[in-house]
């Protein structure tokens, strides 16, 4: 058998399992159903430490 002619086959089989696979998902109902979206935070993010000071000389 030629190269060509496996990686041809090869992609062709690879494409009928997918194509094969979404039309099953596409059929049946999903697993999971629809949640409602998550709530927005109204706080406003702080830092858990504050942010270190520069330090006036700039010196070691």
């Amino acid at each position: 058998m030629h190269t060509g002619l496996k990686i041809t086959a090869f992609a062709a089989a690879l494409a009928a399992t997918f194509g094969t696979a979404y039309g099953v998902g596409r059929v049946l109902d999903p697993v999971v159903a629809d949640s409602a979206p998550a709530p927005a935070h109204d706080e406003k993010h702080t830092p858990a430490s504050p942010a270190p000071r520069e330090s006036a000389d700039r010196g070691h």
